[in-house]
């Protein structure tokens, strides 16, 4: 059973946030012709995808921003630097500027033949014990 209140909702055993963000394409709803938002889930997955692709000094005043996944991307293919390279900034980032997500894991699949990355960033939004996931594909273009 659920507990309304004007920002939180509960049941028995969870304490629960109501997310709610931009959507970062700046639709018009429909209806409303309002910007459109996300909600929730996808609210804390648009913001994950973001600080993972943005780099060092792209955020004005906040050159600490950034996970300069970029960057990793034209060292040498070697497995597993790389792959750890990146792996730590994707920890460092979430854990320091994504308080709603609690960090499960981060998969990196990398294809050397056709120069390109797969990320799969898995976390427990707080107050919730889905795990969700976030695909990021990245490709070197030459």
């Amino acid at each position: 059973m659920y507990e309304w209140t004007e920002n939180y909702f509960t049941t028995e055993n969870q304490l629960s946030r109501k997310i709610k963000d931009l959507d970062y394409i700046f639709q018009s709803h429909p209806i409303s012709k309002d910007v459109t938002r996300k909600h929730d889930v996808e609210a804390i997955k648009q913001s994950i995808k973001t600080l993972v692709l943005l780099n060092h000094y792209e955020k004005p005043f906040h050159p600490d921003i950034g996970c300069d996944i970029y960057k990793s991307l034209f060292e040498p293919f070697e497995g597993k630097f790389t792959s750890n390279m990146i792996t730590n900034n994707i920890y460092k980032i979430i854990e320091d500027y994504e308080p709603r997500a609690d960090l499960k894991d981060v998969k990196i699949y990398m294809d050397k033949d056709n120069h390109t990355f797969n990320i799969s960033i898995y976390f427990t939004p707080i107050g919730s014990i889905n795990t969700e996931i976030v695909d990021i594909f990245l490709k070197i273009l030459r």
